[in-house]
């Protein structure tokens, strides 16, 4: 029975939701496949996406990032992670070693811890990177005046370059510095639209718009005191909200699952990040994303949601006072597309999986 270890940082939900489609994907190629998850997610948040059973390890395979809330980096809090993480690099590696000669999978999927990339290669053991993106060029852009800085990027790029392969979905961050990268298309779920159930058990006229917020799997707080009315506009939240307003909904009381809900929004309130872009755009739902500019991939990701989808942008200034309804109706006037991405990286990446397998 093949045994793939699949190891997911636990920077929020995106590097999950992108290789959780891709492995559900392998086990219907691979009915028999034997599956170890590492990773510092919670256990319930990880079967939320998988299918099927699988070993669990609560182990953080990467120094994840710090943040202020789900938008704002914490940068010297996050430069320090990294720095604790590479203080002793040789050592790291080899307790990587180590601990991958004691699961023993015949392949490792990554997203996208580097050390463990690294760690794979010594051991002889196949190795895969999936992501949009790689922490060398975050650490770039955030801890780039740190004085051991370009020896920790050394360090990073060491590790992606072990990888036989890294799978870039689109649309993913640049790399020409590693030439083992091999571009897919995007990943993303597609779910059924159900917006009569919704609106029936909201009990709410058929005219009303469905607006997710979805601001990745980072807790933060919101501007809800400013949060603007808008007639025949119920939001939807992850979470059960104080106060009494009744166009404020906890989505997780609906019997319904996320990408249906998705599927069925009028809208989706969100920030740049892969996971969310990808649903929405290649669910055909319009995009309502705030500023995110220091991000690295928001450039990419912008464009990308433009060209295939609606997409707008609101400043953080607006959204923390609330005057974001006139760009909700904006996003609502362009028109729809003809044609939707489809998620042929799901596909592809399993393939390619399969084959190492």
């Amino acid at each position: 029975m093949p045994h793939l270890l699949l190891a997911v940082t636990g920077h929020g939900y995106g590097h999950l939701a992108q290789c959780a489609p891709v492995v559900n994907r392998l086990r219907e190629l691979q009915p028999g496949l034997r599956l170890t998850v590492m990773s510092g997610l919670p256990h319930a948040v990880l079967s939320s996406r998988l299918a099927g059973d699988f070993t669990y390890l609560a182990v953080e395979t990467d120094a994840v990032m710090c943040m202020h809330s789900a938008w704002r980096v914490d940068v010297p809090a996050t430069c320090r992670a990294w720095r604790e993480f590479h203080r002793d690099w040789e050592a790291g590696v080899r307790g990587e070693v180590e601990r991958l000669r004691e699961i023993s999978p015949d392949l490792l999927l990554a997203d996208i811890p580097y050390r463990l990339l690294l760690a794979a290669r010594q051991a002889g053991i196949p190795a895969v990177a999936l992501c949009s993106l790689n922490w060398a060029a975050m650490h770039a852009v955030y801890c780039d005046g740190e004085a051991d800085g370009a020896v920790i990027r050394a360090q990073m790029h060491a590790g992606y370059a072990a990888a036989d392969s890294f799978l870039t979905p689109a649309p993913s961050l640049p790399m020409p510095e590693l030439d083992n990268v091999h571009a897919i298309g995007p990943i993303a779920r597609t779910g059924e639209v159900r917006r009569r159930e919704i609106l029936a058990w909201l009990n709410c006229p058929a005219d009303t718009r469905l607006v997710l917020v979805a601001l990745g799997g980072i807790d933060s707080a919101l501007p809800l005191a400013d949060w603007p009315h808008m007639d025949r506009v119920v939001w939807l939240f992850d979470r059960a909200l104080a106060g009494d307003r009744d166009d404020f909904v906890d989505f997780t009381r609906l019997p319904l699952p996320f990408i249906d809900l998705l599927s069925s929004s009028d809208a989706v309130l969100t920030k740049p990040g892969y996971g969310t872009y990808a649903e929405a755009i290649c669910n055909g739902v319009p995009l309502l994303a705030l500023a995110r500019h220091d991000w690295p991939e928001t450039s990419h990701l912008n464009a990308w949601a433009q060209t295939h989808g609606r997409f707008a942008e609101i400043t953080p200034a607006g959204f923390q006072c609330g005057a974001f309804a006139e760009a909700l109706e904006t996003l609502w006037s362009q028109p729809s597309p003809t044609v939707m991405p489809s998620p042929s990286g799901i596909t592809q990446a399993a393939d390619l999986l399969f084959e190492r397998l």
